[in-house]
């Protein structure tokens, strides 16, 4: 009855909103799938099988809707990305209602509207997998809201703290220091003399997460090395940090170069030091504010607090990244919002206060409208990073993989070798290139490259199972042997691989061996007409 009474009487709040989200976000629902969706859900054998869902840790709640996605219409990029675009409308309306739980109708308008359409979180919300930061800041608004409501009913109290738990089973680590917010809410605004023991519990969820996540970091910091080459070690958090603050600042309030990679952030000296008083500045003012405006101390406290867990200086994750930005980004959105607010409450400047507000939301749609197109495909996605981010190694790679689709190889060559002049140790790139010298009949060069790849990351099975191929075709058929049945140490499951074993033995005359393979194979697909054809081959 009340959530009913609530809805009527901000209904054309919501439905504006609710507007706002689906033009600005229209026009990427058919986009591919890309980058880590090709491996998360095109490429997964299991996306399908509900079992399947229980194998990722605790993080049941993606998984699982993955598999509900898959069952309604297989793999359907809209279906996918229409998951992002729920939970981030889900998040602007309790952007909307928490703003005007703790302050006016007006305020919560503005800082939704702003939230909707900014173009700096747009890359949680196009990108499927990407998601994860859209979902964790649901559940935490969620909570939040459901602890500031539960000051008048007790029962939504524990309902706040399940909500809290479900940010973690959407993202093991962005939830870390969230459980700062509910003390700091009650410090500056409450009474935290008074409820300090109803932080306990979400303390508690907090320190569990940090263990498990503690105990995942040898996984984490070997996953970075070998998938990311990402060298171990620590930053300087006194030269990170104001590169980091600043460069959300800049996202957040003049949002022009956007990027997958943001790589260009090695300054001069001149710059960086402007930085780093940009980024005192932000610590006085959030000094000060804490007598003087407990408005601006709350909100940017929690722009802090949320962004602190990739703050650290440990090389755990990106220095910069657009998807880290979602629930920050609510804190610098409300003192902008509040700006716009103090505009139209004065007479005089009520007019400009609405006009340069309906300016701002439309450039940021449009910046988001656009950035949707560079999501649109593989190609597009690369060629607008190749843009933005020319000194990323990660980059190059895939605008050489851009430029083999398109057909231009020596293009691809340049493209492959720029990443591994960028970064000597790029296993990935010489795969490529080997890739692309086997394509252009330089198999020596395409051997020697796949050795490169496989000195640099020794867990490239592909770099095997193409080694192998390269000596089949010479007929060196103990070299490709041995080369598919490494690839197959590493991926035993991968049918194709045994059954490629299966055909060098029978070019190597040994019927027996490739017989017994091939029926083993047609043991666990019954139905391969190919296996059957080669099952027979091998009686003649």
């Amino acid at each position: 009855m009340i959530l009913a009474q609530a809805i009527r009487k901000h209904r054309f709040s919501l439905l504006f909103l609710l507007a706002l989200v689906l033009i600005v976000y229209g026009n990427s629902l058919n986009n591919s799938f890309l980058s880590d969706d090709l491996a998360e859900i095109v490429q997964n054998p299991n996306i399908g099988n509900f079992n399947d869902i229980f194998s990722h840790g605790i993080g049941y709640i993606r998984p699982f809707l993955y598999w509900v996605v898959f069952q309604i219409g297989e793999f359907n990029p809209a279906l996918f990305r229409s998951i992002n675009i729920f939970f981030h409308l889900g998040s602007v309306f309790l952007v909307y209602t928490l703003f005007n739980l703790l302050y006016s109708k007006r305020l919560s308008f503005l800082v939704a509207c702003l939230f909707a359409v900014h173009p700096a979180i747009s890359e949680t919300v196009v990108w499927i997998s990407g998601g994860m930061y859209t979902q964790y800041g649901f559940f935490f608004l969620l909570s939040f809201v459901l602890y500031l409501s539960s000051r008048e009913r007790i029962s939504l109290y524990w309902l706040s703290v399940t909500a809290y738990f479900l940010s973690f089973m959407s993202h093991p680590q962005m939830p870390l220091a969230l459980f700062l917010i509910f003390p700091l809410f009650e410090g500056t605004f409450g009474n935290l003399k008074k409820n300090w023991f109803k932080m306990l519990p979400y303390f508690l969820v907090a320190l569990v997460f940090l263990l498990i996540t503690l105990s995942a970091l040898p996984e984490r910091q070997t996953a970075l090395q070998t998938t990311h080459y990402q060298q171990g070690g620590m930053d300087n958090p006194l030269i990170t940090v104001p590169v980091s603050i600043t460069s959300y600042f800049e996202l957040t309030l003049f949002p022009k170069t956007l990027t997958l990679y943001h790589s260009e952030l090695s300054f001069g000296k001149t710059e960086f030091a402007g930085r780093f008083l940009i980024t005192l500045a932000f610590f006085a003012t959030l000094a000060i504010s804490y007598r003087k405006n407990k408005f601006i101390f709350f909100w940017l406290s929690f722009f802090l607090i949320t962004l602190l867990p990739t703050l650290n200086p440990f090389r755990l994750n990106w220095l910069v990244a657009e998807r880290y930005l979602y629930i920050p980004i609510i804190g610098i959105l409300a003192i902008v919002g509040l700006g716009f607010d103090k505009l139209i409450s004065s007479a005089k400047l009520r007019q400009t206060g609405y006009i340069l507000f309906a300016i701002t939301i439309i450039l940021f749609s449009l910046r988001t409208v656009v950035r949707n197109t560079d999501w649109k495909n593989q190609d597009n996605l690369w060629i607008a990073t190749g843009k933005t981010s020319p000194s990323s190694p990660n980059t190059h790679n895939n605008l050489g993989d851009v430029y083999g689709r398109q057909g231009d190889k020596l293009a691809a060559l340049q493209e492959f070798q720029k990443a591994i002049e960028l970064k000597p140790d790029y296993g990935d790139a010489y795969h490529n290139l080997a890739n692309t010298y086997g394509e252009l009949g330089q198999l020596d060069k395409a051997l020697e490259n796949y050795q490169n790849a496989l000195k640099f990351n020794p867990n490239l099975w592909q770099s095997y199972q193409n080694t192998a191929a390269v000596y089949f075709e010479q007929k060196k058929y103990d070299l490709a042997l041995l080369n598919f049945q490494k690839a197959v140490q590493m991926n035993p499951g991968n049918l194709p691989l045994q059954n490629a074993i299966g055909i060098v033995y029978l070019s190597m005359g040994d019927k027996d061996k490739a017989r017994d393979i091939f029926q083993q194979l047609l043991n666990i697909d019954p139905n391969n007409q190919t296996l059957k054809q080669e099952l027979l081959e091998t009686n003649k």
